[in-house]
């Protein structure tokens, strides 16, 4: 029903109907499961970071950012890119950033918790030099993937808007696994050379963009 909009036509829809009061939940779960993939993709990394989690996790932490989305984020979406101010934003960046802190949240949460508490002063164990060396340097490794997961969230979302064709390639080829360039090819109706240019321009552009960030700085975290 919903296969021929796009995801911005699709969050127009959504938001119509919330605000006359009719059910969303249709157009919103059609909206959703087109982003589940990469959702899922950015929880995997969120676990990595903090050496935690199952697939039974990300299928409650997507449903979480759902929830999110529904209850907070449709009212707060304004279609300004947070990363790039005075460019516009996507519906589907601004929902995988809601994605990303729900897990953050998730699993320092549950980091803090199984953290034990000392009985008595007598029981803290004074850490080494090299101890807190190693906790300081794993802490700034775990903090620079995870910006280094927004930053490319931020340059694929630019690569969405400026290049569609480049991005609809990079898409299938990297974030649904589709890695062959015959059936990349056949989904977009292209010819096998155009889907390894289209793939190559849009990995020479994500490499442009993600230098940009990196030299005009880190992206702000939402308030």
């Amino acid at each position: 029903m919903y296969e021929q909009l796009t995801d911005e036509e699709l969050f127009a829809e959504v938001s119509r109907r919330r605000a006359s009061g009719e059910a969303v939940g249709t157009p919103l779960g059609a909206l959703c499961s087109r982003w589940a993939r990469p959702a899922r993709y950015v929880i995997s990394r969120i676990q990595g970071s903090y050496g935690r989690g199952s697939p039974a996790d990300a299928d409650e932490l997507f449903q979480d950012a759902v929830g999110k989305f529904l209850d907070r984020g449709l009212d707060q979406f304004r279609g300004v890119s947070e990363q790039m101010p005075g460019r516009s934003a996507s519906p589907k960046t601004f929902f995988l950033r809601i994605v990303k802190h729900v897990a953050i949240d998730f699993y320092r949460r549950h980091r803090e918790e199984l953290a034990p508490a000392p009985s008595s002063p007598d029981d803290v164990m004074e850490e080494t030099p090299s101890e807190v060396a190693r906790a300081v340097e794993g802490a700034r490794r775990r903090e620079e993937r995870a910006e280094a997961q927004e930053l490319y969230w931020a340059a694929y979302a630019r690569l969405q808007q400026e290049h569609p064709k480049e991005a609809s390639a990079w898409e299938l080829y990297h974030h649904e696994d589709v890695e062959d360039h015959e059936e990349c090819a056949r989904r977009l109706d292209i010819s096998v050379v155009n889907s390894y240019k289209r793939v190559s321009r849009a990995q020479a552009y994500l490499r442009l963009y993600l230098l940009e960030l990196q030299r005009d700085g880190q992206p702000e975290e939402p308030s």
